[in-house]
């Protein structure tokens, strides 16, 4: 299970604006997606469309004003999810 941290940052960047901060958090965070994909024996598409990653990446794609290329509502349900690991119990 990934931890409660990670989903907490995913949310926590949403209104940051510090680029370097939030790339070095992606990192730490696609670790624990990728060691949760390892145990799960899921792949690189999981991986890649995980809400922690699109969460992230749309702020990247929002601090560095390119464009969002995704699917409609994939950022909505990635922050939902991200809102229900955080919320306790």
């Amino acid at each position: 299970m990934i931890a409660k941290k990670y989903w907490q940052t995913a949310l926590d960047i949403q209104t940051a604006v510090n680029l370097s901060g939030v790339v070095r958090s992606f990192v730490e965070a696609m670790d624990a997606i990728s060691d949760e994909a390892r145990c799960l024996g899921k792949g690189t598409e999981w991986k890649n469309t995980h809400p922690i990653a699109v969460l992230f990446s749309t702020q990247i794609g929002h601090l560095t004003r390119t464009s969002v290329l995704a699917e409609e509502g994939v950022y909505s349900v990635a922050y939902k999810q991200a809102l229900k690991e955080t919320k306790d119990g």
